[in-house]
């Protein structure tokens, strides 16, 4: 479905049912307009304006509107009455009846009564009119018949009116009537009008909604294409946001100002102008159409890439703005406060040289009361005028403090050299001390701190030199030992008389494997802490390599008469190591439990997640006192039964330790009374 929704021909389908939308409404619509062009040319042209109904139209409206006017100027001016006639003839298609002081204007006999049983009739009388037109809009010739409108005039108007008002009779009247026949051809250019107007907007307002669903459509799909998630963007998405706004308005604004001075050029023109320009005008409306849609979908590709701030120049320069503003108020608070700090360290520092050691705080004492007794004596022996000896104590206070200073920042710097190297950092050296015993102090320390840090290379490359001996020695002594198991191996298949001797062989053989495994260890455990062991690390569960361990020791455990307890998740908990050395570590301590554990008691082995980490832990209780160090535990040659009275060679837990740590985990060991435990730790891998 996404394919299908997302395919180029469908997205290219909607866009140009977008722009045939956008050209048939605009047809229509100048169809439309064409057709009232060409009515509004003919006289007396009944024209729809939207109204709800015929009764309530405009045209009948002006029709009975004009025919009053008409006549009421009859009270205006009795000697207009020809004019009268002939205006009514041209202007009005009814019926009508006026008797205005004493003169009858009529082209049909018409009475009041009789005038009701007409669709549209008027009735107007002195003081007062009625029918079922409205036509309060002429309330100026109304206003010269009744008084309903004085609240519209000035005082000078109404005065006017109501001397017209004077004028009239009581059986003064005018008479107006439209039947059936007569207002039929009016009634049926109107209704043409309006159902040609009203399928026009319903035509206009369906393809509306049909390009809104297509326009939406290409709204969710723009940018996206069937085969990822990405939104592609285009050459046109590059231009900044402003810029396509700007294009967006005038494109709008401009298309608008063409389509009516086109409109009104034609306006007065011949028909055949006013299709010819409609025709151009929809061909322009749906080329614009088409650019601001595009600007448009730019728009939200951008807003679906998050680059709509990337591609506005206004957003990045206040975003520009607001970050150099953050930066500068940073800055200034920054400033106060590293000069609030400079100006408590400086004192601090200050105080610190002057009163922190008690032997410099007693020399500036005595220094500072010397200085005062001294200023005090030229202050004294001064006032004559000579301000010689105060202004040469002075001067000698200021050099002489300076001169302080400088030795105790000696000092103080001595003593800090001191403690670095004390910390271990042998590569500090003192320089820039003062002349003198400091700058003599400095060497010594330089030369003290050359000389650990020569014994200190001299230890590691001994220690480096030990570990390679071993290796070599371990080497070396392979094969040799290889030979002595093959021929004890021989021999104890021989029927050696006499009988002893086939004792003598197994224990030949029994202790050359034991030696041979010893050696093993020790070239296992020189490779790995010299760092000529290459260790090939993979992505590893935890869990199945406690499993898989334990499924080996599995026989070894029963032997021992030991109850295994293992708590382990169900899910994966992976580690980064190396699978054959890990397998090693986990079959020492197993085989440890297997060795040290009391008889009749439980062995805990669990895996479990703390945090980010795998942890791995071994528990038994031991078979001899554990009166050791957990500490020295994992050290070479370390066992934990002192008495060595059992098999081992106490290397299994120094190289267990050496392998886990060269795999970047930690192995650790403690002792809580008779439990021993171990514990190794991972970081998990996600």
């Amino acid at each position: 479905m996404k394919k299908v929704m997302r395919s180029p021909i469908l997205k290219g389908a909607a866009f140009i049912l977008c722009l045939v939308c956008v050209a048939v409404a605009g047809l229509t619509l100048g169809n439309a307009a064409q057709w009232f062009y060409e009515k509004s040319g003919d006289p007396g042209a009944v024209l729809y304006q939207f109204e709800s109904s015929f009764a309530e139209s405009r045209t009948l409206k002006n029709e009975f509107g004009e025919a009053l006017s008409t006549l009421n100027r009859m009270l205006l001016n009795p000697y207009e009455k020809d004019d009268v006639t002939e205006s009514l003839s041209a202007y009005f298609c009814g019926d009508y009846y006026a008797k205005i002081g004493g003169n009858v204007i009529s082209n049909a006999n018409l009475t009041e009564a009789g005038l009701k049983t007409a669709p549209y009739y008027v009735v107007i009388r002195p003081g007062d009119w009625y029918g079922n037109v409205d036509i309060s809009d002429y309330s100026y010739e109304l206003s010269d018949w009744t008084s309903a409108y004085d609240y519209y005039w000035e005082d000078q108007t109404r005065l006017e009116k109501a001397g017209l008002r004077n004028k009239l009779a009581d059986d003064d009247c005018i008479l107006l009537r439209l039947t059936g026949e007569q207002v039929s051809v009016m009634q049926n250019s109107w209704e043409q009008g309006r159902d040609i107007v009203n399928g026009a907007l319903t035509k206009s307002i369906a393809v509306f909604f049909v390009a809104l669903v297509a326009f939406i459509y290409l709204l969710f799909v723009t940018g996206r294409r069937p085969e990822d998630e990405e939104v592609h963007l285009v050459l046109i998405d590059r231009m900044f946001v402003e810029l396509n706004v700007c294009i967006i308005i005038g494109v709008t604004i401009g298309t608008a100002l063409l389509v009516a001075l086109g409109l009104d050029l034609a306006l007065f023109r011949d028909s055949h102008t006013m299709a010819l320009m409609t025709k151009l005008l929809t061909v322009l409306l749906v080329c614009a159409f088409a650019l601001v849609m595009e600007l448009i979908l730019s728009l939200v590709r951008n807003l679906k890439n998050r680059s709509f701030v990337q591609r506005s120049f206004i957003l990045r320069a206040i975003r520009w703005c607001w970050r150099t503003v953050v930066r500068l108020f940073r800055w200034v608070i920054n400033l106060f406060r590293n000069a609030r700090h400079g100006v408590g360290r400086g004192k601090d520092s200050l105080w610190r040289k002057v009163f922190a050691n008690y032997k410099t705080r007693n020399v500036m004492l005595v220094f500072f009361g010397y200085t005062a007794l001294l200023a005090i004596f030229a202050t004294w022996f001064g006032i004559d005028g000579e301000w010689t000896p105060l202004l040469l104590g002075i001067a000698w206070f200021i050099v002489s403090a300076w001169f302080l200073l400088k030795r105790i920042d000696g000092f103080d710097r001595v003593v800090d050299a001191l403690k670095r190297l004390r910390g271990g950092d042998l590569t500090y050296k003192l320089t820039d001390m003062p002349a003198g015993v400091f700058a003599a102090m400095a060497d010594d320390i330089n030369s003290l701190g050359d000389g650990m840090q020569a014994a200190l290379q001299n230890e590691i490359r001994a220690e480096r030199m030990k570990s390679e001996l071993i290796t070599n020695v371990s080497h070396d002594l392979k094969t040799p030992l290889t030979s002595i198991l093959n021929y004890s191996d021989l021999l104890c298949q021989e029927h050696l008389t006499p009988e002893e001797a086939n004792d003598y062989a197994k224990i030949i053989h029994q202790k050359g494997m034991r030696l041979k495994n010893l050696t093993s260890d020790l070239f296992d455990i020189s490779k790995v802490q010299s760092g000529a062991e290459q260790m090939l690390c993979e992505r590893l569960d935890a869990c199945t390599l406690v499993r898989q361990a334990l499924g080996e020791q599995d026989r070894s455990i029963g032997d021992g008469k030991l109850t295994l307890k293992v708590d382990m998740p169900d899910h994966e908990v992976p580690i980064w190591a190396d699978g054959k050395k890990m397998s090693r570590v986990m079959e020492n301590l197993i085989g440890n439990c297997v060795k040290y554990a009391m008889p009749g008691t439980r062995v805990f082995v669990s895996v479990k997640e703390d945090r980010n980490n795998a942890v791995i832990e071994l528990k038994n209780i031991a078979n001899y006192a554990m009166d050791f160090d957990a500490s020295e535990i994992t050290e070479r040659f370390v066992r934990g039964d002192a008495a060595r009275s059992t098999e081992g060679s106490g290397l299994g837990l120094a190289i267990a330790k050496s392998y886990v740590e060269a795999c970047g985990g930690t192995f650790a060991v403690s002792v809580d009374g008779d439990l021993f435990k171990v514990q190794i730790v991972f970081v998990i891998q996600p």
